[in-house]
């Protein structure tokens, strides 16, 4: 259990001061600081894809800090899992959304195309007493595509993950632990 405790400050460390380059980096709005994405923690600069381990640390950065702002949190946040096909405007989305419009959200930014991908968000949620909506941008393949390509190089994702990604997709669900859901059309916002 300790060994489990240190790993859990490490990675929160690490998130912090990742999402602290991020921030200095790239001159996000102090209001992005609710904006959590597994992206975020990657820091392309070129074509190259991230490795497998770099993808694997991106991910255990977000969820960190995803625990970290869901249990210590000043007063009771709602989690919004923000989901669909990448490419559909999920990122977009969120940084349209008015941050002083009353609810204390967390944007948790991802594909996550099944109950299975988005069931460790909601686990977070669950254990800080929070409840958690989804937004699932719903967008047709050729519309998820188009948007890719036109994407700067280093941002672009591989088609062949985007086609991987919608063979898996199952739509967000309220029995999957979500007090609502909500679709998107992703040509119209």
């Amino acid at each position: 259990m300790a060994a489990a405790a240190i790993r859990l400050r490490r990675a929160i460390t690490q998130a912090k001061a990742a999402r602290a380059s991020l921030i200095e980096t790239t001159n996000m709005s102090p209001h992005a600081a609710n904006h959590i994405n597994p992206d975020h923690f990657l820091h392309r600069t070129d074509q190259q894809l991230p490795t497998p381990e770099q993808g694997k640390q991106a991910w255990a950065l977000a969820y960190a800090e995803l625990e970290r702002q869901l249990l210590h949190g000043e007063g009771r946040l709602t989690l919004c899992v923000v989901c669909g096909l990448q490419g559909s405007g999920k990122s977009s989305w969120v940084r349209r959304r008015d941050p002083a419009q009353g609810e204390r959200m967390i944007f948790f930014d991802a594909a996550l195309p099944s109950p299975q991908h988005r069931g460790k968000a909601l686990d977070y949620a669950r254990s800080a007493g929070s409840p958690a909506i989804a937004v699932w941008l719903n967008a047709p393949l050729p519309l998820a595509l188009a948007r890719n390509a036109q994407r700067p190089p280093s941002q672009q994702v591989p088609e062949t993950i985007i086609h991987h990604t919608q063979s898996l997709w199952q739509p967000p669900q309220l029995d999957e632990g979500f007090s609502r859901v909500i679709e998107v059309d992703a040509y119209h916002f």
